[in-house]
């Protein structure tokens, strides 16, 4: 659904205890489980969830010492996570490209409609709750950005009535200068949040040239949100968020022979600046038994480039999105919590693009879209989620993509088995068709959208008297009509380009002072010609422990970063670039916390404890040993 209504009672309280809620006259009690709130249509009862997923809450950030969501994704089954240089970040999810994977902040879709990805250095953690990532196709749920897999990010609201409020600084090498600050309050009726953020990093210098300057990243946020009870069975709601960006960058050159000689001193700068937004009303009918949701969201993307401070070129991108989503229960109980229910949803959506230097200035796209989705749970352990969708473009042909996935939890053992299948597409990115640089590319406007067919199976144990918990998952895909950069444009590939491999992610609580946990992903990504693809790393292992000192007033946490196998193309060597392996590399950062009081909290990082020298991509090279040190208040 569009927007995830974390306000709503039913998704406030499955995230933070289970409850029993019983429905009509002669009908057993539902159970409600914790929900995966951006898993269906309507949120889905992880039970019954059959896909792998991850979910970081913002005690896990915080634990963890991660002040950007790029950071904290890295160590999640199945992500790739790449950076060139400190202010352009990628995410790929089981071999998928950047823009294979959609990006939800508060229900609202921050993919680029130019690029048809989202770039993550300029997105904080300050003011983030909660982390969902789906693995696998949702092109069912949400569209053509959805064939790999979806990162929603939900912001902090007030969770408690009356009011509360704090805030923290942080300061640390690279010149980094962080605060930030909210206010929340809740009523009987309603509750309202209020969050700002600043972080100011000279940086490094990318070029490495001596006595080049270093590449700057100043970023600010604004986050605001809302709900209020209309009446018993009626609440509408709002969220808004606006971020600035301010950031330097080198300029990449060819021909070189090696990838110290890629990225070239300049006085490049650049001004991003993102404004999301959705406004939504949600009623129930029939006593309960529908559910309706009405929502429209939308978004500003824009970035002017600066040589030396003289205007050079500028992009924009708008998104505009209406849908209704209904839900039915079948069972005749409450729509929020039935076991059976029926989900429809339409939908309506504008993309807009626009750049200085595209040949025709501004393009549009219209997509309508009608899905219909079926979930159930089962007091045999079963739990069952299928759903069809069938999108109707202005540009492209009209595509139905599909989805089935199912798990059981085995009777009197501590094990869920799960499986699941989906058909998704990935329409060409208005910069793949339109997009134009001098001398180095044209856009393509005769590409085709990708179709892929994925399908996994896995499993989840609880096993050491419930003190440990794994989950593993095998995955593979194939791609039709994978869309590449060729030359100094874009084409469409002949053939099929496959991705498969194994995910595992361990908790472990040792003591009641120790957890430990480790995560693996082997993805084999290859095109037709069985050449690997690039940025897909073949190994990625992850190693955490987190220990509590000090009667639990404090805690220390160690993560270690394993990764091998990864494959770039060496970009500007020639218009026809070699793919080469880069050096395999472990890194490892530190986080530590202590509470001064019952209000103040003293926090502490180093990363890249050992200052490895590494690179998630050609020509490129990762942030040096860096030391943090910050305090945070609460009431």
């Amino acid at each position: 659904m569009l927007f995830r209504t974390p306000a709503s009672l039913l998704a406030a309280t499955a995230l933070l205890l289970p409850a029993a809620a019983t429905g009509q006259e002669g009908q057993a009690p539902v159970m409600l489980d914790p929900v995966v709130l951006s898993g269906g249509l309507s949120p889905v009862a992880e039970s019954a969830y059959g896909r792998a997923y991850s979910i970081l809450t913002a005690e896990d950030l915080r634990q963890r010492g991660f002040v950007t969501v790029q950071d904290a994704l890295r160590d999640l089954p199945g992500l790739a996570v790449t950076s060139t240089g400190e202010t352009l970040t990628m995410v790929r999810i089981r071999g998928g490209e950047a823009n294979h994977v959609l990006v939800l902040i508060d229900g609202v879709e921050a993919n680029s409609p130019g690029n048809g990805d989202y770039v993550f250095s300029g997105l904080l953690t300050e003011d983030v709750e909660r982390i969902e990532v789906l693995r696998g196709p949702q092109s069912t749920i949400y569209g053509a950005n959805a064939a790999a897999g979806v990162i929603a990010i939900t912001t902090r609201r007030a969770s408690v009535p009356g009011l509360s409020y704090g805030g923290g600084i942080e300061i640390g090498g690279l010149g980094t200068r962080a605060a930030s600050a909210h206010l929340r309050a809740m009523g009987e009726r309603g509750q309202i949040s209020f969050s700002a953020a600043t972080r100011r990093t000279d940086g490094e210098d990318a070029s490495r040239t001596p006595g080049g300057d270093t590449e700057f990243n100043n970023r600010e946020t604004l986050t605001l949100g809302g709900s209020y009870d209309i009446a018993e069975a009626v609440t509408a709601g709002f969220t808004l968020r606006r971020t600035w960006q301010e950031y330097g960058y080198d300029r990449a050159i060819d021909p070189v022979d090696s990838p110290d000689d890629h990225v070239i001193d300049t006085p490049h700068t650049a001004d991003r600046n993102e404004t999301y937004g959705s406004l939504w009303i949600e009623a129930e009918a029939l006593g309960g038994r529908l559910l309706n949701r009405f929502a429209v969201s939308g978004s500003n993307q824009a970035t002017d480039h600066f040589n030396d401070g003289v205007p050079d070129y500028d992009d924009a991108s708008r998104l505009r999105d209406f849908r209704y989503t209904g839900t039915w229960a079948l069972d005749g109980g409450n729509a929020r919590n039935s076991a059976q229910k029926l989900n429809f949803a339409v939908q309506k959506k504008r993309e807009i693009y626009e750049s200085s230097y595209a040949p025709g200035g501004r393009y549009e796209r219209d997509t309508k879209s009608l899905a219909l989705e079926y979930q159930g749970q089962f007091d045999n352990g079963i739990g069952i989620q299928a759903g069809l969708r069938r999108d109707f473009n202005d540009d492209f042909r009209n595509a139905t993509t599909w989805n089935i996935a199912g798990a059981w939890q085995l009777p009197d053992r501590d094990l869920r088995l799960r499986a699941a299948a989906g058909k998704a597409i990935v329409n060409p990115t208005m910069f793949e068709l339109y997009g134009y640089a001098p001398g180095s590319y044209s856009g393509n406007p005769d590409l085709t959208p990708e179709t892929s067919r994925s399908y996994e199976i896995g499993a989840d144990w609880s096993f050491a008297a419930g003190r440990a918990a794994l989950g593993a998952t095998l995955f593979t895909s194939k791609v039709e009509d994978m869309i590449v950069g060729a030359g100094t444009t874009s084409q469409n590939i002949a053939g099929t380009s496959t991705r498969k491999g194994f995910e595992a992610d361990l908790h472990y609580e040792a003591t009641d002072w120790l957890r430990l946990g480790a995560t693996y992903t082997y993805t084999d990504a290859r095109t037709e010609d069985d050449d690997p693809i690039p940025r897909q790393p073949r190994h990625q292992l992850g190693l955490r422990a987190t220990g509590d000192f000090a009667g639990g007033r404090g805690s220390a946490t160690a993560d270690l970063r394993y990764v091998a196998g990864n494959y770039d193309e060496e970009w500007f060597r020639s218009w026809t670039p070699p793919t080469t392996e880069l050096p395999d590399f472990v890194t490892v950062n530190l986080a530590a916390q202590y509470d001064l009081t019952e209000n103040l909290r003293l926090t502490g990082r180093v990363v890249n404890l050992f200052d490895r020298d590494y690179s998630e991509a050609w020509g490129y090279y990762g942030q040096g040993r860096t030391f943090y040190a910050g305090l945070t208040a609460q009431w």
